[in-house]
């Protein structure tokens, strides 16, 4: 994710903590609203977005794909 540092617009950043998430049943687990830290002047913020953090399906499994692709516009359209 391209996420710059607000305060000292370093690209040196990355999610750091999330409070909400959801595991389904297949391992996926998605999450909103991660907290994002800068490496370089350390500062955190949130950002309002939807991250997948692990998919474990096989990538050719039509049915698994389309089941995460459905999971993934729920927490979308739960979010607004």
């Amino acid at each position: 994710m391209d996420t710059k540092c607000p305060q000292c617009g370093s690209g040196d950043t990355g999610p750091s903590s999330i409070f909400d998430y959801d595991q389904d049943d297949d391992g996926r687990v998605i999450v909103r609203d991660p907290f994002f830290v800068c490496a370089g002047c350390e500062h955190t913020w949130q950002v309002e977005t939807v991250m997948v953090v692990a998919q474990p399906f096989d990538p050719d499994n039509d049915e698994a794909v389309n089941a995460f692709v459905e999971a993934v516009n729920r927490e979308v359209l739960d979010a607004d």
